[in-house]
C-alpha cells in the first residue's frame, strides 16, 4: 500500500489543501473549478479504496484487516462528507472545512500504509 497511488493520493490532497487555504486567504468560497478538483480528488480516492480493500482481503500475512478496512472506508467518506457539509456555505469557511479535510487525508493515508505494515506478532 506503499506504491505511486498513495503517493499520488497525498500529494494531490496537499495541493487541493494549499488551494482551499488561498481560497480563505482571498476570502472567497470554493469555485466550481474547486468542486471539480475535489471530484477528481474522489476519483482518486476510490481507486486507493478498491486498490487497498482487494490487496486487504488477498493478503496471507496475518495484519488488522478490520482497522485497515475502517480507515480506508473513513478515508472515502472524508472529503464528500466536508463537500456536503458545505454545499449552500457561500462564505470563506467552506474552503476552510474542505481546507481541513484535505489537511486530514494524508494523515489518513500514512496512517493506512501504517496499519498495512503491522503483522500479527
Amino acid at each position: 500500500m506503499t506504491g505511486p497511488l498513495a503517493t499520488a493520493l497525498i500529494v494531490a490532497s496537499l495541493v487541493m489543501a494549499a488551494w482551499a487555504a488561498i481560497l480563505v486567504i482571498a476570502n472567497r468560497p470554493p469555485g466550481r473549478p474547486m468542486w471539480g478538483g475535489v471530484a477528481a480528488f474522489e476519483v482518486l480516492m476510490i481507486a486507493f479504496v478498491v486498490w487497498g480493500l482487494v490487496s486487504a482481503f488477498t493478503r496471507d500475512v496475518d495484519f488488522p484487516q478490520l482497522e485497515f478496512v475502517l480507515y480506508l472506508l473513513g478515508l472515502l467518506v472524508l472529503v464528500p462528507a466536508a463537500g456536503w457539509w458545505v454545499r449552500d456555505e457561500k462564505s470563506r469557511a467552506a474552503a476552510a472545512v474542505l481546507l481541513v479535510a484535505f489537511l486530514v487525508a494524508p494523515v489518513m493515508v500514512v496512517r493506512v500504509q501504517q496499519v498495512w505494515e503491522m503483522t500479527g506478532g
